[in-house]
């Protein structure tokens, strides 16, 4: 066969020949060699523009990618010092609150010694 295949309808007498699909030609149809034609033209006059843009968005992409990793590596550090200033005030305020205790226990005996000196 010439890659074609014959159909008989029965009955009719009439036989219908198509292209077998397997050697039909790689020709486009006409819409599809219209939008082939429309998309090459679409090339010519904004493919630059097209890829310059692409580039950009790229670029664009990648230097908020790495203003993300900046600013969550600030965080942490920012986190990091709140931490060692939250800790430090717990230290200074056990210190204050230790040397208040002191402060007022010597006030106790200096008001306990006057309390025994004047019955």
């Amino acid at each position: 066969m010439n890659g074609q295949i014959t159909y008989l309808n029965a009955g009719s007498g009439n036989e219908q020949t198509a292209l077998d699909p397997v050697q039909a030609p790689a020709t486009p149809s006409a819409p599809d060699a219209a939008a082939n034609t429309i998309d090459k033209v679409r090339e010519l006059l904004y493919g630059d523009a097209m890829r310059s843009h692409e580039r950009r968005h790229d670029d664009l992409r990648e230097a908020v990618t790495d203003l993300e990793q900046r600013m969550v590596q600030r965080f942490n550090d920012i986190q990091k010092s709140i931490d060692a200033l939250a800790l430090s005030l717990r230290m200074e305020q056990s210190n204050a609150v230790r040397a208040i205790g002191g402060a007022v226990t010597e006030m106790g005996r200096q008001i306990s010694a006057l309390a025994d000196r004047n019955p």
